[in-house]
C-alpha cells in the first residue's frame, strides 16, 4: 500500500515516520473511508476514538474539533477522492494516514478463506474489546499460525467457544427460513452481541441497512457449528465494506459464493454511503 502520514495538515518526512512506528503501541486508532472526498460516518468513529482514548487513560483527551481539521486538511493536502484514512493518536501526538486499501475484486466474487486461531480471547477481565489501541499482540500471533490454506484472515473464539471477530473485521451469517425465497422476511441475519466484539462502525452501519431492507439482525453468541450451517457469511469494517466468506476451517459456507443476500444487502450499503 502507497501512503502518506499528515501531522497537522502537513506531510510528515520519512524520520518522523519510524518515530510514529515506534510510538504506536500506546496509542489509539480508527481506520476510516473517504467516499468523493468525505469521510463516511465520521462523527462515529471520532467519538468511538474519543471512548477508546478514555478507556486506555490515554491524556490529554482529544480535541475532536481539531482532529476533524486535521484529517480535512490531510485530504485536502492528499489529493486523494476515495481512500482509506487512519487516524492515530500516541504520546500527545496525531498522525492521518491516507493510503488506499482496496481489496481485489476478485475476492467479492469467490469469497475469502476463513481459519480459527488456535488460541482464544481473554476473559472477562482482559483489554476491553471496545476500545481500539494500536497494540494488537493477538491479531499480530494469529498471523503467524500456519496458513496452507491461504487463509484471508483468522477468526477468534472467547473461553466459551463462542465466535467473536476476525483479526480486523465483524462477521454476519445468513440463514434462508424458506429455502428459495428471498424475501427479507424470509430470512435472517446473526451477529455477535457488541459486548463480545469491538462494535465496528461499518457493522453498525450493516445493521441499519438491512433492517432498513425488511431483514431481521439477531445479535446473541454463535458457534462454529453455526457458522458451518449459515446459507451465506460475510465480513465488514471500512475497508471491505461487505465482503463474502468462501469457507471456515476446510468447511465450505453456503452453496452460492457470493449469496443473493449478501449482493443484495453490499448494493444497498453503495447506494446508501
Amino acid at each position: 500500500m502507497n501512503y502518506k502520514i499528515y501531522s497537522n495538515g502537513r506531510e510528515v518526512l520519512a524520520e518522523q515516520e519510524i518515530e510514529l512506528l515506534q510510538d504506536e503501541a500506546a496509542g489509539v486508532f480508527e481506520t476510516m473511508r473517504a467516499y468523493r472526498g468525505k469521510i463516511s460516518r465520521e462523527e462515529e468513529h471520532l467519538q468511538r476514538l474519543f471512548e477508546s482514548s478514555k478507556t486506555v487513560g490515554y491524556q490529554p483527551l482529544p480535541d475532536i474539533q481539531k482532529l476533524r481539521w486535521e484529517i480535512a486538511a490531510a485530504l485536502r493536502a492528499s489529493g486523494e477522492k476515495n481512500t482509506s484514512v487512519r487516524l492515530t493518536l500516541c504520546r500527545g501526538k496525531s498522525f492521518v494516514i491516507i493510503g488506499a486499501r482496496e481489496q481485489s475484486a476478485q475476492l467479492y466474487r469467490t469469497g475469502v478463506i476463513l481459519k480459527t486461531a488456535s488460541f482464544p480471547r481473554g476473559g472477562p477481565n482482559a483489554f476491553p474489546y471496545q476500545a481500539k489501541a494500536a497494540a494488537y499482540q493477538q491479531a499480530v500471533l494469529a498471523s503467524t499460525e500456519p496458513n496452507p490454506g491461504a487463509a484471508f484472515d483468522w477468526f477468534f473464539l472467547d473461553r466459551g467457544n463462542s465466535l467473536t471477530e476476525t483479526r480486523v473485521g465483524n462477521f454476519f451469517l445468513v440463514k434462508y427460513l424458506k429455502p428459495g425465497s428471498f424475501s427479507p422476511s424470509k430470512i435472517d441475519l446473526f451477529t455477535s452481541p457488541e459486548h463480545l466484539i469491538l462494535n465496528g462502525v461499518t457493522r453498525r452501519f450493516v445493521i441499519k441497512c438491512a433492517r432498513e431492507m425488511g431483514f431481521r439482525v439477531r445479535e446473541t453468541p454463535l458457534t462454529r457449528h453455526d457458522f458451518f450451517n449459515a446459507d451465506e457469511a460475510f465480513l465488514t469494517n471500512a475497508s471491505w465494506e461487505v465482503l463474502p466468506v468462501r469457507e471456515l476451517d476446510g468447511r465450505a459456507i453456503g452453496t452460492k459464493v457470493p449469496g443473493p443476500v449478501t449482493l443484495k444487502l453490499h448494493r444497498f450499503f453503495k447506494r446508501r454511503i
